[in-house]
């Protein structure tokens, strides 16, 4: 028995090793983009080797800081049962199909379609299944991403996805949806939401988590494998994660 699994463990190691990982999260910054209601990130350097004798950084943050996921109490009253420590730990570690929109010149308030991602499929001859993540590149994390005194324009303003995109997924029966901007399928002009069916409608309320803010999704193949994990916060509205993809080299 341990040399058997001893050997299933060097073959998934060397299985890894021999693919490209693409780290999915932004750096936790002074400065990044937040959701406007959300509490700013801190990060104080609390306690110093000259003062201390060591080194440790104190942190606030709020649950949707970064790359994170959206359990379905996040947005369902009636759902608060649905926390994000009531899923499994490795609830996020499945297969992934990118759509790529980044090409589109997107503009904030602009929709992708059920028609656009049938079309995708068909060009690409990949297409999200049962159980599979589907991720959704935007193009808006690269182009507007930064941590200046303009960082909130990335949140106030972006393209989302229609009522029938939405349902699209939900059909597929995917275990969550990520995306490149702050709010997944919402689309913002001028920092008014124009409506949120994926988080009211087609996502949460089947249990379909929904993860925000990733980077470096121009780096993806069609393809991958997805893993990252949230924080097993008490009653969590979500959490913060460190997501990574797997990639054929």
């Amino acid at each position: 028995m341990a040399d058997s699994s001893a050997g299933t463990i060097d073959v998934v190691l060397k299985t890894l090793g021999s693919m490209r990982m693409v780290d999915l999260a932004p750096k936790l910054e002074r400065g990044i983009p937040r959701w406007p209601t959300h509490p700013h990130l801190t990060i104080d350097k609390a306690v110093t080797h000259d003062h201390d004798g060591y080194y440790c950084q104190a942190i606030m943050m709020a649950e949707h800081t970064g790359a994170h996921v959206d359990a379905p109490a996040h947005m369902l009253p009636d759902r608060m049962d649905r926390t994000i420590d009531t899923f499994p730990a490795d609830h996020l570690f499945a297969s992934a199909v990118l759509y790529d929109f980044s090409d589109r010149g997107l503009k904030p308030g602009n929709l992708i379609t059920a028609d656009m991602l049938r079309d995708h499929e068909r060009k690409t001859g990949y297409a999200v299944g049962e159980g599979e993540i589907a991720i959704i590149n935007y193009g808006w994390m690269k182009r507007h991403w930064r941590t200046d005194s303009k960082a909130q324009w990335y949140v106030l303003n972006a393209p989302g996805m229609s009522e029938d995109a939405c349902e699209f997924f939900r059909e597929r029966n995917v275990r969550a949806v990520a995306t490149d901007t702050v709010a997944a399928e919402t689309a913002i002009v001028d920092g008014v939401p124009q409506g949120n069916p994926g988080h009211m409608k087609s996502w949460l309320p089947h249990d379909i988590l929904i993860i925000e803010m990733l980077t470096n999704l121009d780096e993806l193949t069609p393809r991958s494998l997805f893993l990252a994990m949230p924080l097993n916060i008490d009653e969590g509205s979500g959490s913060p994660i460190r997501p990574v993809a797997f990639c054929p080299a």
